[in-house]
């Protein structure tokens, strides 16, 4: 039903105070949810006083992981006119703690994130976390029996008419001990610019524009056309099998990429994990997923209560959002080659797209390019795709030099140098070419980009 006078307003109120800065994180997304169905939810308008509510409710996230390394993050809701990005709850003591009061402590590294070393438990006991903050309060999760993630069996993917790539996994536990799943990923891709992809010339930077000149940084000339993003999942994965009489998952939908991503421009990788949960687990994280997915209009169901597992023991009143799952993890590594694709995005050749090296047709040497920016951006014909600056006249060089990099249409780069010869026939530079970065340094593309190759990748 909607929330009328007081009821809305009180709804609303507490709810634009939780909004945490958390990216990622199911708190932010339940949350989230939770603001904008009360919002819609509401018969009058509302204007909500972002100052004057409660704020500071700790956030728990991350799962207790048996035989891997257990990654926990704290950190405080805000309010939503909060301009920090990221309140992260520092110098907390963090500790897992058995049945028999063994503890296991974790070391902070910084920005609210907690690491303990790779741990191997036992499925015989139960464990919890223990927090206690820099403020002295005491927090504890649940007691939870660690269960035990089967192997995954296989991951697959399938396209739709549109060329959108997805991907499902399959699994089974032959004990039916599980019957409760979740689901996360860690997803690399290769990728080139659009010189990056017959490896030019271009595509490798000897010289750099700095501090008003041009230096020459790079000794072999580094090769800046491919590279590598990461990524980590962001959305909630669940599944059982709990009205099945055999404990199996078949064709669990885990994620999705459009035909014209980025990510499947070259080779994608995908390390997906599977988490064993609880009944109590599973049925908090498919709130979360409900809340978040099928929320949006007076005529959908309420956001539900969502309450974790993870309570103050020196102030029963406070509130804390998170839940603490007890798990081995199983991991099944996944690789797509763009040329596995049964369709592929046809690209623009519209345009005067000039051959590469050794007259190789055009097509054969960007077939792997994904912009932006657009191909036809990256090519002599565009007026920003570069051009050339001569030291002669020396006496203004600077000045030319300056201006040339503050007026560009788009970012520009040196990729090399023009020579001549002195009055002893000894070369000399005479001058420096200029291209938009984006189209021959890809760490221009993508944010956090890496010319390192991982080394789980595969070869291409």
């Amino acid at each position: 039903m909607p929330f009328t006078g007081t009821q809305c307003y009180t709804y609303q109120a507490i709810l634009f105070s939780a909004l945490i800065i958390m990216k990622n994180t199911a708190a932010y997304i339940l949350l989230t949810a939770l603001i904008l169905t009360g919002y819609i939810s509401c018969k009058k308008p509302f204007n909500a006083n972002l100052t004057s509510t409660a704020t500071g409710i700790l956030t728990v996230d991350g799962p207790i992981i048996s035989g891997d390394s257990t990654f926990i993050t704290l950190g405080r809701t805000t309010a939503l006119n909060d301009t920090t990005q990221n309140k992260a709850e520092l110098k907390a003591t963090v500790s897992v703690e058995d049945d028999q009061a063994k503890l296991y402590p974790f070391t902070e590294t910084g920005k609210g994130n907690y690491v303990l070393g790779i741990t191997n438990f036992s499925t015989t006991r139960q464990y919890r976390l223990d927090i206690k903050t820099s403020d002295g309060k005491i927090y504890q999760s649940d007691f939870v029996l660690m269960k035990v993630a089967p192997p995954i069996d296989s991951v697959y993917f399938t396209q739709t008419s549109d060329a959108t790539v997805l991907f499902y996994a399959n699994t089974h536990d032959p004990t039916n001990n599980t019957r409760y799943y979740r689901w996360d990923y860690k997803e690399t891709w290769e990728y080139t610019s659009y010189y990056g992809g017959y490896m030019d010339s271009i595509a490798f930077i000897s010289y750099v524009y700095k501090n008003g000149g041009i230096n020459k940084q790079y000794s072999p000339p580094l090769f800046v056309g491919t590279c590598y993003g990461s990524d980590n999942s962001n959305e909630i994965i669940v599944g059982s099998s709990a009205k099945l009489a055999n404990d199996v998952i078949i064709g669990e939908q885990i994620g999705g990429l459009a035909g014209n991503s980025i990510k499947i421009a070259k080779i994608y990788n995908m390390q997906l994990h599977e988490y064993a949960l609880t009944e109590a687990g599973f049925i908090y994280y498919q709130n979360l997923k409900t809340n978040t997915e099928e929320t949006g209009s007076i005529f959908d169901a309420q956001p539900s209560v969502t309450t974790g597992n993870i309570h103050c023991i020196s102030s029963p009143t406070d509130r804390v959002i998170g839940f603490i799952s007890v798990s081995t993890r199983s991991t099944n590594i996944f690789s797509l080659h763009y040329d596995d694709l049964p369709l592929r995005v046809q690209l623009d050749f519209s345009f005067d797209c000039p051959p590469g090296p050794q007259g190789v047709p055009c097509y054969n040497y960007v077939k792997y390019y994904v912009g932006p920016p657009d191909i036809s951006d990256c090519v002599p014909i565009n007026p920003g795709f570069g051009g050339a600056i001569m030291i002669a006249p020396a006496a203004n060089f600077s000045t030319r030099l300056s201006a040339l990099f503050a007026n560009t249409l788009y970012p520009i780069m040196i990729d090399g140098a023009t020579y001549g010869t002195d009055s002893n026939g000894n070369p000399v530079i005479t001058g420096y070419n200029y291209i938009r970065t984006a189209c021959a340094d890809c760490r221009a593309m993508e944010a956090n980009a890496s010319l390192n190759r991982p080394s789980y990748f595969p070869p291409f």
